[in-house]
């Protein structure tokens, strides 16, 4: 089974919905993508798992904002626990194939601080005039 798979068995334990819907709400692409990935053995590519992340957090935003029911915050933490499990398979594909040694790493880590830096400061900007 592979890891896609999975991940459609999750979400689907949690609210069921058909493989088209996986395909088109959840991960973004045509109607018969996961099928299709399916059949062919296939993983579903970082882009399509960087919407799902997206579809994941974005549940379980709507699952606990104003909302205290114990069974709706349990669905939201298995959002949240599915989307970190994709997180973590899309960095280790990125590690897996060893295409940038650790000074590129090291790079790429910086990069990526500074755009989170950028889109979320954690100070104001000062502006001396």
């Amino acid at each position: 089974m592979t890891f896609t798979e999975k991940l459609y068995e999750q979400i689907d334990t949690i609210s069921p919905l058909s493989t088209d819907d996986f395909s088109i709400e959840w991960l973004g692409q045509s109607r018969s993508y996961y099928s299709s990935n399916k059949a062919r053995g296939y993983e579903a590519s970082n882009t399509a798992l960087v919407k799902l992340m997206n579809k994941l957090i974005e549940r379980k935003d709507a699952l606990t904002t104003k909302n205290s029911n114990k069974m709706l915050l349990g669905k939201a933490r298995e959002y949240e626990m599915i989307a970190l499990s994709v997180g973590q398979e899309i960095a280790n594909r990125s590690i897996k194939s060893n295409i940038a040694n650790s000074s590129v790493k090291k790079i790429l880590h910086r990069i990526i601080a500074e755009l989170n830096e950028q889109a979320n400061p954690s100070h104001p900007p000062i502006i001396i005039c």
